[in-house]
Order: C-alpha cells, then structure tokens, then sequence
C-alpha cells in the first residue's frame, strides 16, 4: 500500500523526527524556516515548517501556495507524489531526484551537507516512517 501523503502523515512524520534522541545534535545552530510542496493527484500539498528550536521542530502549519510563497522560507523542496513516495521508501536516491529534475530544491544547500555526518538520523527516520512508526 502506497503512503498516503496528507495533514496527518505529515504531522506523524514530523512527531516521529522530534522523537529522534540525534534531533537535537543535527538541528543545533540551524536557522530558516523550511517549505515543502506536494503535488498530489487530489491536490497541492504545502507545509510551512518553522526553524527547530531547542532541537525540536513546532507543529507544520499546512498552508496555501501563495502562503508558503509569501512566508520567504529559507529552504524549499517541491515533487509529485510520486517522488516523495520514492525518497521515503528508498526506491529514489534525493542526488538522482535533482539531477533528474524530479525533486526541486531552493535554498543555500551548504548547511544540509554540512549535516550528511547525521545521516544515521535520516535512515532511522525513513526507516520508522516505511513501517508505519
């Protein structure tokens, strides 16, 4: 069963991530807030997600295209469905997703790959959220 990408999987995701005892380490000096947009088949999916604070991230606020635009976040990724269903289950490499066009990205990527030392965080995150948390 594919995963269903809404409000509820969203905020989930999101709980689980601040569950995360290697949060806190990864998030340390972080600033900017995050967009994420979600083409989906029953509509755009847009989430606005505030700068960790204390190495844990605010509740996402779910919010409209021009919203999300207007909030002048620092980093945004924008996909189908279809591609953020592959970066979670594993089937799609994030690189391959932006060499292909498939996963577009705006935002200064340097303090990301500064972070690829906290990769064990993102694996067990995925890992969670492919069987159900």
């Amino acid at each position: 069963m594919p995963v269903l990408l809404t409000e509820a999987f969203i905020s989930h995701a999101l709980e689980l991530l601040n569950a995360d005892e290697g949060l806190p380490a990864a998030a340390e000096g972080w600033s900017g807030d995050f967009g994420i947009t979600i083409v989906r088949t029953t509509g755009v999916l847009c989430v606005h997600l505030k700068a960790p604070v204390e190495g844990r991230f605010a509740p996402p606020a779910f919010v409209t295209p021009d919203a999300l635009a207007d909030a002048g976040v620092a980093y945004e990724a924008r996909a189908d469905e279809a591609t953020f269903r592959g970066l979670i289950d594993g089937g799609l490499d994030p690189i391959a997703a932006i060499v292909q066009k498939r996963l577009q990205v705006r935002g200064d990527l340097q303090p990301i790959l500064a972070r690829l030392n906290h990769r064990g965080l993102a694996e067990r995150w995925l890992e969670k959220l492919r069987t159900g948390g």
